[in-house]
């Protein structure tokens, strides 16, 4: 008897100490290195070379600075571009669903916005108080982000370049344990104490351990973010690699207005109405080289609403329309402008695929390009690019442009074209 009870006590005061060890450690600071190297195993019970958080850092931000020019991924909370190619303004907004921080990995983007045809370099919303509901639509786009990969195989290797990453590792854990251990030493009661105050004031407010918690998380994102530094900064893997799907809508609030007619002697002018609808389906695929060099491709297939004039890039006449007067006298009079032309509308349906080849850290680089469109409109376009990124101090892309020779073809003819596409993106001036 006695033995049972003698063991029932041990049981009881090990469960005690165990209980007061952890509201002890929960009532500190807990160094992120402990999470961090948790982390570092996969389901099987494997140790990684990386952690899949720190991972998901990475990836978010190598396919957030895709080359405007040939992958339209943004990572930007608000964005606003120019596109000189439709001669439209955009503005949105994009939405990570399903990922609360950063460490989470990134594979819904929603993006939502407007676009605007601008001429003359401007956008007109509202003419006279009337509504230009011609002139504007909607965007939509769903993005489908896979799960990217990192390769450290090169026919040139940096020797032993897990060994250094791990090295590496051992001395941020070092850091971070000190810090951790520093905070718990000589901040840590007026931390508590600041809000311990706050809820006397603030019923909402959370408690000390909860604001412990998240400073926990900020250090593993800030530690994520300096393994990665070191990474790219010293060239610590060959290239890494991602892919994603693109599901994007232009709805137009309004319809487009033609006036037409295919005989100006016998003929007047006719109102035709044009619904520019627009969907595209797309794959995007990237590989991205420590050495500074690195590899896009696109498949797009397009469906949309198209017509003999946008085809043919007819342009408007002004027309003018006579009436007899008092006293036999003829008066002439101003008329809207119209094309002269049998209107025909039909859906396209095309395929585009389109490499691209950077060097210079994306900054310069070749990009081919091939239009297949099916349907009545049964044409074949290309283009030779080579695109110029300007970036900022974080290495993101803000003025994109490309240096183009196309041949676009219209029902009769075609033409060779030299020149350049802009594409600005104002992310900044909104953030």
């Amino acid at each position: 008897m006695k033995k049972i009870y003698s063991f029932y006590s041990c049981v009881f005061l090990f469960t005690i100490s165990n209980t007061i060890a952890q509201n002890k450690q929960a009532d500190s600071l807990i160094s992120p290195t402990i999470q961090y190297e948790k982390d570092l195993y996969d389901k099987n019970g494997e140790k990684q070379t990386f952690n899949d958080k720190m991972m998901n850092i990475l990836f978010a931000k190598k396919v957030g600075t895709a080359f405007g020019g040939s992958n339209d991924l943004t990572l930007q909370k608000f964005y606003s571009s120019l596109d000189a190619n439709d001669k439209s303004i955009s503005i949105g907004a994009n939405f990570e669903w399903k990922r609360s921080d950063e460490i989470k990995k990134l594979t819904w983007l929603l993006s939502a916005g407007a676009k605007i045809k601008s001429e003359n370099k401007f956008a007109t919303v509202y003419d006279n108080g009337d509504f230009q509901e011609d002139n504007i639509g909607a965007t939509f786009k769903i993005t489908r982000i896979g799960r990217g990969s990192i390769n450290f195989t090169t026919t040139n290797p940096k020797k032993q370049r897990d060994l250094a990453v791990v090295n590496y590792r051992d001395l941020l854990c070092h850091k971070y344990d000190s810090a951790s251990q520093k905070f718990n030493a000589d901040s840590l009661n007026s931390f508590k104490t600041k809000y311990d105050q706050l809820a006397l004031y603030d019923e909402e407010a959370k408690d000390y351990k909860a604001a412990l918690e998240a400073k926990r998380k900020k250090l593993y994102v800030e530690m994520a973010k300096e393994e990665i530094a070191y990474l790219e900064k010293n060239k610590m893997y060959h290239f890494v690699s991602d892919n994603w799907w693109s599901l994007e809508v232009f709805v137009p609030f309004g319809e487009n207005k033609y006036l037409t007619t295919n005989d100006i002697l016998n003929n007047a002018l006719s109102k035709k109405h044009f619904y520019a609808f627009n969907a595209t389906l797309s794959w995007n695929y990237m590989r991205e080289y420590s050495c500074g060099y690195s590899f896009f491709f696109k498949a797009k297939a397009n469906l949309k609403n198209n017509n003999n004039i946008l085809v043919d890039d007819l342009k408007s006449k002004a027309f003018q329309t006579t009436e007899s007067g008092a006293g036999g006298t003829v008066v002439i009079k101003d008329s809207d402008d119209g094309y002269i032309t049998d209107f025909d509308q039909f859906i396209t349906p095309s395929l585009t695929i389109e490499p691209a080849f950077f060097i210079f850290n994306n900054s310069l680089g070749f990009s081919p390009a091939i239009e297949l469109n099916q349907g009545k409109y049964c044409k074949t376009n290309w283009k030779l690019g080579v695109p110029i990124s300007l970036k900022d101090k974080d290495g993101k892309p803000k003025v994109n442009f490309e240096v183009q020779w196309k041949e676009i073809n219209t029902f009769n003819s075609s033409s060779h074209l030299v020149g350049i596409s802009v594409n600005f993106l104002f992310g900044e001036l909104i953030n």
